[in-house]
């Protein structure tokens, strides 16, 4: 293996050991630290790929290894996070843990229809929910509830979120890959103008902002499809 085809490797490997950091933090209480460490895995997660098509290395044990990776850094880190989470908050120990449960089963099933389903390394558009946008949301959701809402979390809404993330990511909903970046049209250049606002938002109000986003972003194939059944009654076959 040459430096090159390594380099995407060490980025899934940098994803999985924050996922694995990720776990310990919430079981030591440490929850907006451990839903960072999520969101960190993600971002990481985003570049392997990207880094092993530009050198045009990509690989049969590299989409295993994502595959790995991703069900510890996306499934059990947020579903442990949420368990955790929910034990400050619920005397009931049965109900959360079943949640969480089921939110760790529909990633992994997720992930293995992904795989099972992949035809080519390119990726134009994805069937249901991917997982570290699931994984995402729940962490920006730990991180709203406690550095804005405060003593007003709502363990139930919480437990509602991981069903409808659960359930978004093995739906048939087609989800499309973030676009490519080019300022050849005004519609480019729109959309660059709108991801350099939000990268500001971000920045300056990254805990208010950051939970609205990721659930926008996790709403917006079942809303797209939705619109198109509305709109046109030849999509009524494309049903989650």
């Amino acid at each position: 293996m040459n430096a090159k085809s390594a380099l995407p490797s060490l980025f899934t490997v940098g994803s999985l050991f924050c996922g694995f950091l990720s776990i310990n933090y919430a079981l030591d209480g440490k929850f907006v630290g451990a839903a960072l460490l999520i969101v960190i895995a993600a971002f990481l997660d985003a570049f392997d790929g990207k880094i092993a098509r530009y050198f045009d290395t990509p690989s049969n044990f590299g989409v295993q290894f994502d595959t790995i990776s991703d069900i510890c850094s996306f499934g059990l880190a947020p579903a442990l996070l949420m368990l955790q989470y929910f034990d400050t908050l619920m005397d009931s120990r049965w109900l959360p843990f079943g949640v969480s449960f089921f939110f760790v089963m529909c990633g992994a099933l997720r992930l293995a229809r992904f795989n099972s389903q992949l035809k080519s390394f390119e990726k134009e558009n994805f069937t249901g929910l991917p997982i570290p946008m699931a994984a995402c949301t729940l962490s920006a959701y730990i991180m709203f509830a406690d550095r804005v809402w405060n003593s007003t979390r709502e363990p139930h809404l919480a437990m509602s979120l991981c069903v409808v993330l659960g359930l978004l990511m093995v739906s048939t909903i087609e989800y499309v890959t973030f676009p490519k970046l080019k300022l050849e049209t005004t519609r480019d250049r729109l959309r660059l103008a709108s991801l350099f606002v939000v990268v500001l938002l971000m920045c300056f109000y990254t805990y208010e902002v950051f939970f609205p986003l990721t659930l926008i972003m996790a709403l917006s194939g079942a809303a797209r499809w939705l619109f198109l059944l509305i709109t046109n009654r030849e999509v009524a076959d494309f049903h989650p």
